[in-house]
């Protein structure tokens, strides 16, 4: 019998019906084609042999129809058809490197004309005088990010690209010292306002400033004595949404689902929480105190000022993130938990990442091996 969706229907001549789209006209509406079958069976076959024949043509027609355009028109085509699917947070990341980078330089190019070579060349070119501001090349990052979305929207138009890519190093960590951590731990203390506490907070769970700035008490279980990680909040590109301001708050899921985590709280946190919870509502931000929430660079200014009166150099707000997790490897705490704690898609961006340049363990690796000779 025939299904409820499957455009398959029983006529009253005693013949099968089925419908199926061969095409598109130019407004985007369907075209459709009929079949006519003695039973339900052959409708539904013939109905499924026709969808992919016209899918092939539509695929290919599709394909020819992309060449047709600039590399700029088929960008923004490309964007338009991933919009609803990724985070408002990666389309503004896109966005801000196709309207930056790509466009300018290879906007005008037909798509024909794109090939392997031509990118390299572009590669190399914002490698060496990519910079927007005329102070140089582009970041090895930010090109391999680049040719990401190339790749990745090419391929809709079935171009591969074939790239020699730079290479990239992650930067060098600012981790605190025992001796700053301490400092720091001490002005946060005596620190009445809430920017003691998203110090504190950040320092003996490491999450990241937009989970932290996101961070309402509803998320907060004292009674357990866990913090659920669910949002964060960053500013992003507008993307030409209307409206004056050029940016815009976004409190979205955070980076992927591992992101999304439960992380314990120390008591003495619990405690001081408590406390700070007889005066606010399950709605209100952490970091505010109010309805109001703190953005990430609001919060990483007052860090600033925190750090000056901690006597601490300057360092960025992450290094908060980077801290917790050496110190935590130091302690020897396994990798798989330090990667859960921080909300990593892999174990492996932990190892990469925290366990090699952990230097306590270097040298407890050499003391080890100096003892056991002279035991």
């Amino acid at each position: 019998m025939s299904r409820r969706g499957e455009n398959i229907y029983k006529r009253q001549d005693g013949r099968w019906e089925a419908r199926y789209i061969k095409a598109r006209d130019a407004t985007g509406r369907a075209v459709y084609g009929y079949i006519y079958r003695h039973s339900y069976l052959e409708a539904k076959r013939a109905q499924a042999e026709a969808k992919a024949t016209c899918g092939k043509q539509e695929i290919s027609g599709e394909k020819q129809s992309f060449r047709q355009m600039t590399l700029g028109e088929y960008m923004r085509l490309w964007q338009a058809s991933i919009q609803m699917s990724v985070k408002k947070s990666t389309y503004a990341n896109y966005d801000g490197l196709i309207r930056r980078h790509i466009d300018p330089v290879l906007g005008q190019i037909p798509l024909r004309k794109i090939d392997s070579n031509t990118i390299q060349a572009y590669v190399n070119q914002k490698l060496q005088t990519g910079r927007t501001d005329g102070k140089g090349g582009l970041s090895a990052k930010t090109v391999r990010d680049i040719v990401g979305i190339l790749k990745r929207s090419l391929t809709l138009a079935g171009m591969t690209l074939s790239i020699k890519l730079p290479k990239y190093s992650l930067p060098k960590l600012r981790v605190l010292t025992r001796d700053e951590q301490l400092a720091l731990i001490k002005t946060a203390k005596g620190e009445k306002n809430t920017t003691g506490l998203g110090v504190m907070i950040s320092l003996f769970t490491g999450i990241r400033i937009g989970e932290l700035c996101s961070l309402k008490w509803s998320d907060i279980s004292l009674d357990e004595g866990v913090i659920k990680i669910n949002k964060t909040l960053q500013r992003i590109h507008n993307c030409g949404q209307g409206g004056k301001s050029k940016t815009l708050i976004s409190i979205d899921a955070p980076k992927s689902e591992c992101s999304i985590r439960e992380i314990p709280l120390p008591s003495f946190l619990v405690c001081h929480m408590a406390q700070l919870k007889k005066r606010a509502c399950d709605e209100d931000y952490i970091l505010s105190g109010n309805c109001g929430y703190v953005e990430p660079r609001l919060c990483q200014y007052r860090f600033k000022k925190f750090l000056q009166e901690a006597g601490i150099d300057d360092i960025n707000f992450h290094a908060l993130r980077h801290t917790f997790a050496i110190r935590c490897v130091e302690l020897g705490i396994d990798v798989k938990t330090i990667s859960e704690l921080l909300g990593h898609s892999n174990v492996n961006i932990t190892l990469n990442r925290y366990v090699h340049p952990a230097f306590e363990c270097r040298k407890n690796c050499i003391e080890m091996l100096v003892n056991s000779f002279s035991a």
